[in-house]
């Protein structure tokens, strides 16, 4: 049996509308993909956790639709043109598609192919289980293969990780947690090189089962736990010599007091998923309580390292270097603004440059800049009453930080064997900034176990926000939020069956 493919070349807007409909028109499958790519003006589309492409397609797209002949007549004569013709009905003007026949095959053997053994520093390989072992008597196997739960160890952060395992010799008999850890992959090779205990957690439950497989598949003693079991490994007490996340930047950043919690006086901590340009801004993250650094790039992805030490000097000296740069800026800053308060007039200018100069209640200002700034208060004040001050809402999206964020099924014991996957999304939110600042949506990136996103929701303020809180606030669409305040949600969300992961950002609406 073969299939007929259709290739149509459409600009950015037309792509998914066009693709929707050649669904709805019987084809059996459709992508898009870059109609320059692999030539020199290859146009490469990323998305991050709230940064997603609001159009997920190219300017020049080519939107290709699979059909099968024998459920359709797709092989007929008149297929096309009768196609070209339903399409124009739905509102599309195309030009006839480039045509490919595709020959049945062994489509399973087929994708096989594409996942061989992959080398990673001298001795680390990972093998599915379709493929022989290489013959090196010094390689350490992992026997991973692509499945339900993230790490393969294809994508670089999973690289970077296994490579820090392998070039720290001194592993045996360390205590390891890896936190996040997907397929086991990093945990799997932590133990095959000599750590003991290890221990891996995740948010998904799937994530547990094909890590507890993966780790029995390669004959490893790992105990895997989820969060919310409340076992000893992940108590307050239990400390790690090694902890490990490969995540994202943002839930690095979340989960920062929670990862150090777990380190002991003189452990080390290895974090990756961060992009070189986020690099800094986790490094500032951890700056209260160690300093991290770079170990190594690969491929504009990050992993960085650090100790914990017992040293309060060293720390203290840490941070005095991280907010140095913030302090001179802020200084800068200020100074500017009270010129302007006595040259051009203060309250012809406040609406903008309060909100940008405004410091934070969260104890990453510098006491001179939170003087400055109260005093700056105090006499706006007093000029508004001498001379009337017309007070815009302020929509700052940087004084909003997620404390926590925590998608918990309803039913834990049930997990997403409940048929309605009714889950509650568990969010702290904080105002940060000295100002009342309106409320922002919320937005809950849904992905799927290979990190791609299968739904997006959006959520007004009136829709996150708790009832408590809006009738203790009645003005809080004009006013906002006061300032410091810590706001907790519960949101009930329903998953989709396929639902692994999940990403939540604050945002203002266009």
């Amino acid at each position: 049996m073969s299939y007929r493919e259709l290739v149509f070349t459409v600009a950015a807007e037309t792509a998914e509308p066009l693709g929707d409909v050649l669904l709805e028109l019987g084809a059996l499958s459709v992508t898009v993909e870059d109609d320059a790519a692999g030539g020199y003006d290859e146009n490469p589309l990323y998305g991050e956790p709230g940064l997603s492409p609001e159009v997920q397609a190219w300017d020049r797209s080519a939107v290709t639709a699979l059909f099968n002949p024998e459920i359709d007549s797709s092989d007929s004569a008149e297929f096309i043109p009768e196609l070209l013709a339903s399409l124009k009905e739905a509102g599309f003007k195309l030009s006839p598609p480039q045509e490919k026949t595709v020959e049945d095959q062994d489509w399973v053997r087929l994708t096989q192919s594409q996942f061989a053994p992959i080398q990673i520093g001298k001795r680390i390989w990972v093998v599915p289980s379709w493929h022989d072992a290489p013959s090196d008597p010094n390689a350490i196997c992992l026997a991973v293969d692509p499945g339900l739960a993230f790490g393969t160890g294809s994508h670089p952060t999973t690289h970077l990780c296994l490579l820090w395992l392998e070039e720290h010799s001194k592993l045996s008999n360390q205590s390891l947690l890896d936190y996040g850890c997907g397929s086991g992959i990093l945990a799997i090779a932590a133990a095959k090189l000599g750590c003991n205990p290890v221990v891996g957690t995740d948010i998904d439950p799937q994530a547990m089962v094909a890590a507890r497989s993966n780790a029995q598949i390669n004959h490893t003693t790992i105990t895997f736990v989820l969060p919310n079991e409340g076992a000893a490994e992940l108590a307050a007490e239990t400390k790690y010599d090694i902890v490990m996340a490969n995540i994202l930047a943002n839930p690095l950043q979340v989960l920062a007091p929670a990862l150090v919690n777990k380190m002991r006086q003189g452990g080390q901590i290895v974090l990756s998923g961060v992009l070189a340009r986020q690099a800094e801004e986790v490094i500032a993250t951890y700056s209260q309580w160690l300093k991290l650094s770079v170990w190594k790039e690969s491929e504009g992805w990050v992993c960085l390292h650090g100790t914990l030490s017992s040293d309060k000097k060293v720390v203290e000296e840490t941070n005095s270097t991280a907010l140095a740069q913030k302090k001179s800026l802020k200084l800068v800053l200020l100074a500017a603004l009270f010129l302007l308060l006595l040259v051009f007039g203060e309250h012809l200018s406040r609406n903008s440059l309060l909100p940008a100069l405004a410091t934070r209640v969260d104890g990453t200002s510098n006491s001179f800049s939170v003087s400055a700034f109260s005093l700056l208060q105090r006499i706006d004040e007093k000029l508004c009453r001498t001379l009337g001050c017309l007070n815009r809402p302020v929509s700052d999206f940087a004084a909003w930080k997620i404390t926590s964020a925590t998608l918990t099924p309803e039913n834990a014991r049930e997990g997403l064997k409940n048929a309605t996957n009714q889950s509650i999304l568990q969010v702290e939110i904080q105002n940060r900034l000295a100002l009342a600042v309106l409320l922002p949506n919320l937005e809950v990136s849904l992905t799927d176990a290979e990190e791609s996103e299968i739904k997006t929701l959006q959520f007004s303020p009136k829709e996150w926000l708790p009832t408590s809180w809006q009738e203790t606030h009645p003005d809080y669409l004009r006013l906002g939020a006061p300032s410091g305040d810590l706001i907790r949600a519960d949101v009930p969300i329903s998953l989709p069956q396929n639902a692994a992961g999940y990403r939540v950002r604050a945002f203002y609406p266009q």
